[in-house]
């Protein structure tokens, strides 16, 4: 065959690398990514595993104004109440609803899961390279005492199901 059936002819993979690489330089001095963006990507490599599912947040107090006035009344401000829920293998939804309380620079998260069952709940947030850990009660409800302000995700294990990881949430 001759080379004008051939078309162009490709460079090797990683062949322009030695070029590429002081643009590359160049563009991150210049403008680098923000902080932020770059731990979520760090963090969201935790989501890995092909059998970790993410439950997406459904319900949040925090985003109902009129209905936590209301609740709230001369009194202060309430616990927030997150909802995430995922559809799990059997069709059947998997969820965790939890209050989240406090003040200062740690909040307390009460929760449940649903359906009820032992589980062992990690809390993730930005920065911490170890997940504290919780067990929930064969009820499914759990307590992590002091969570710090500022982003997290929670990820919950059942004995024979796969994992289960909340979409990321700021707690304020």
């Amino acid at each position: 065959m001759d080379d004008e059936h051939t078309g162009p002819q490709m460079p090797a993979p990683g062949a322009d690398d030695r070029l590429l690489a002081p643009l590359g330089e160049l563009i991150r001095a210049a403008d680098p990514p923000p902080a932020m963006a770059v731990e979520l990507a760090k963090q969201s490599f935790g989501l890995r595993r092909v059998d970790t599912e993410l439950a997406a947040l459904v319900a949040d107090s925090a985003l109902d104004p009129v209905g936590s006035a209301i609740r709230a009344g001369e009194q202060g401000t309430l616990p927030r109440l997150l909802t995430f829920e995922v559809e799990g293998p059997d069709d059947t939804p998997q969820a965790v609803e939890v209050e989240v309380s406090g003040s200062g620079p740690y909040r307390r998260l009460l929760g449940q899961l649903h359906p009820p069952g032992a589980a062992r709940i990690e809390v993730r947030q930005p920065g911490g390279d170890a997940a504290a850990a919780v067990d929930a009660d064969d009820q499914g409800r759990f307590v992590v005492a002091e969570v710090a302000v500022g982003l997290m995700r929670l990820t919950w294990h059942r004995p024979g199901r796969g994992a289960i990881a909340t979409a990321w949430v700021r707690l304020d």
